[in-house]
């Protein structure tokens, strides 16, 4: 099955991304984690028809990108995973706000329009943040820098254990998939009849290998506190790290900069 093992590949290519070694992947995660949080803060803080005000937040993701040598191909295709949601909230607003903003040539903009779009900006630019986080930081230093800023170790376990069990998930689809296909190789996808009994079968492995996985955590210690081993403090470059980019996020929220080139522009002739 080709789809999940290009999700296999995928999760295991953006799991590596967190262990290279660049500019990025060398701030402290601490820092990381508060300017996207700040970044997806003031992100979603723009009014609901305000697009131009957004384009200057493309420059963090651009720069992140290319600073951390990461493919900005694998960030764009993981990105596309919240695209229905986006969609599917944005579709409202075309049934609801039919008033006409403004034409172009013959064609009516309508406000529902345009405030698709910039919920489509808005959500691309936050995921695109979040997905450079792992990128740049790994799980395990998301959820050391989650437990420096005091979040509670129950969540952190959870984000930690949600996303490493995703691994072992698609694995077992993978394995349950393969095994059918072997049994039926010229059938085309899995007959829906047998949709129930795959799933329960999918679900009893999962309590099966959970199970495993747990009592060997047991077996090598765990007491519900997860240790990374590492006890990075945050130096000067990370608190210049997170003071650049907090101004640069201050500047662009209250100024417009396409608006203010565009209003020098139609000045200048």
């Amino acid at each position: 099955m080709s789809t999940l093992s290009d999700s296999i590949y995928k999760l295991n290519k953006i799991d590596d991304l967190g262990k290279q070694e660049s500019v990025i992947h060398n701030i402290n995660p601490v820092s990381k984690l508060i300017v996207t949080l700040l970044y997806i803060l003031f992100v979603v803080s723009f009014q609901k028809y305000n697009i131009s005000g957004l384009i200057p937040f493309v420059i963090y993701p651009i720069l992140i990108i290319y600073l951390a040598d990461i493919p900005i191909k694998l960030v764009f295709k993981a990105s596309l995973i919240g695209l229905p949601f986006i969609i599917g909230l944005g579709v409202f607003n075309l049934i609801f706000e039919r008033t006409v903003a403004f034409y172009i040539g013959i064609v009516p903009i309508t406000w529902g329009a345009i405030s698709l779009v910039s919920l489509f900006v808005k959500g691309m630019l936050t995921i695109t943040a979040g997905i450079l986080l792992i990128c740049t930081t790994g799980i395990e230093g998301l959820a050391k820098s989650l437990r420096d800023i005091k979040v509670p170790k129950v969540f952190t376990n959870q984000i930690v254990f949600m996303y490493r069990y995703i691994f072992v998930l698609i694995e077992c689809v993978n394995e349950v998939y393969n095994a059918y296909m072997l049994r039926a190789p010229n059938q085309k996808g899995v007959h829906f009849r047998l949709w129930g009994s795959l799933l329960g079968h999918l679900l009893l492995r999962s309590f099966s290998r959970a199970d495993r996985i747990y009592n060997a955590m047991i077996l090598r210690g765990f007491d519900g506190e997860y240790v990374t081993f590492t006890n990075d403090k945050m130096i000067l470059k990370d608190f210049m790290y997170m003071l650049f980019w907090i101004l640069f996020f201050i500047i662009i929220k209250f100024i417009n900069i396409p608006l203010f080139i565009g209003d020098l522009v139609v000045g200048s002739l």
